[in-house]
């Protein structure tokens, strides 16, 4: 990848010093034939792979409407380290940013402006500004890379095979697969007023995604009722995947460069943001009564898991803030193994399946019921997901959020009980 900042460069240069370029998972020697049943073998390698990962993406993308044509490339890279080490770097029209954890420290490096920030590992890392702006979405965006790729190839109930084609990506040549897909086969329920489409090159040996198209035919809201057409275009490859790299810990330390300075926060000076969470509603009150359902369709009392503090979480396959929340709540179940602490997810899905589906593919163990008509959520006044409820062993509810809080989350269950300290703190990785 070719960053043309000197800095950016020089700081990409040394990681890829420091990563040996073997690429992707190992070979398969089956053949497909199947375009839905090879996105989810695809899905299945993004969701299954090891812990450590690196992912790069050049994205290139064109907008058109009747008084604008616009064109932007992306590039962005993803390394997951052992523990708590990763490195993201993204270069756009808007900045060049790097941020890295030595598994002790976080920093932010924009190298435009030349300013750090230095911080103590969060709780919640990475730790993303809370102010969306389009460089600070293009950090979330790399992160994501893994979650979102593996969300696309699972989630087609049609698509359709079209010849085979050699590709190449960053001077590789790579044998693929070439799949077509419209909003019209995608497992949801489509927006009439957009319609898109993407074709996906899949390589062959690795099963994992090297090339998507999409084009899309949307709007841009003006008012509630009036839309303007808009049509996008975007190319995305992927030159790297590799889900188990041989990685040096050393590309998880940042020396900023000379002319380089630290600063206290690299937050917009808006004042303060308005919270989005809604006032408590069950908290310090026993739990209401609720009937789970499970994938095979039984049915089981809430209550019935009185005796032992119950983590309940909302969630869905379609909600991406859901699914980015899972791995806390993985690194929470594991660490709460012991202790008795039951941790039960509630999904929201059209199809029980799809969120059976999704847990199988992670390995996720805990317990998952089917709200098929929201009837549990509403029991607690759910107003949006992820919904994560607290229960202690007498059945009073101790916690309650919407979005994802590991760092609330983890107060509130060390506060159950001494047995429970120790998950104050991050510890088992996912």
């Amino acid at each position: 990848m070719n960053l043309a900042l000197p800095v950016f460069s020089l700081l990409l240069s040394v990681s890829n010093l420091l990563f040996a370029q073997t690429d992707a998972p190992k070979a398969q020697a089956k053949e497909f034939t199947d375009p839905v049943a090879l996105l989810q073998e695809v899905a299945k390698n993004y969701a299954s792979g090891a812990d450590t990962f690196r992912l790069e993406a050049i994205e290139e993308n064109e907008k058109h409407g009747e008084l604008e044509h616009e064109w932007t490339k992306v590039y962005r890279t993803a390394i997951k380290g052992p523990g708590t080490l990763y490195r993201i770097e993204t270069r756009s029209r808007y900045a060049s940013v790097l941020q890295v954890s030595d598994g002790v420290n976080e920093w932010v490096y924009l190298a435009e402006a030349k300013v750090y920030v230095k911080r103590p590992l969060p709780l919640d890392w990475p730790q993303f500004s809370k102010m969306m702006t389009v460089g600070n979405m293009e950090l979330r965006n790399a992160w994501e890379m893994r979650t979102w790729l593996e969300s696309a190839a699972a989630g087609y109930k049609h698509a359709t095979m079209l010849p085979e084609e050699t590709i190449t990506v960053e001077g590789k040549k790579f044998p693929c697969y070439v799949v077509y897909a419209t909003s019209d086969d995608e497992d949801r329920t489509p927006d009439k007023e957009s319609h898109w489409s993407h074709t996906y090159w899949i390589d062959k040996a690795a099963l994992i995604f090297r090339k998507q198209v999409k084009q899309e035919d949307s709007y841009l809201m003006m008012t509630q009722s009036i839309h303007l057409p808009m049509h996008s275009h975007s190319t995305t490859v992927y030159p790297v995947v590799d889900f188990n790299p041989q990685i040096s810990t050393e590309s998880f330390q940042f020396t900023p460069p000379a002319d380089a300075k630290e600063v206290k926060t690299l937050e917009p000076d808006f004042g303060p943001l308005p919270s989005n969470q809604p006032k408590t509603q069950w908290t310090g009150k026993l739990s209401p009564s609720v009937t789970l359902t499970d994938s095979d369709g039984k049915k089981v009392e809430l209550s019935s898991y009185r005796g032992k503090p119950v983590l309940l979480d909302f969630w869905a396959t379609w909600c991406g803030s859901c699914l980015l929340s899972m791995p806390a709540m993985h690194r929470i179940d594991v660490e709460a193994k012991d202790k008795n602490l039951i941790v039960v997810t509630v999904d929201q899905d059209h199809r029980a399946e799809d969120a059976t589906a999704y847990l199988e593919r992670h390995r996720y163990g805990w317990k998952n019921y089917h709200d098929s008509d929201g009837s549990a959520a509403k029991a607690f006044n759910g107003g949006g997901i992820p919904f994560t409820v607290l229960i202690d062993s007498t059945g009073k509810v101790v916690y309650e959020s919407v979005g994802s809080d590991e760092v609330g989350l983890r107060k509130a269950i060390a506060a159950l009980g001494p047995e429970f300290a120790s998950l104050a703190v991050a510890g088992a990785q996912p």
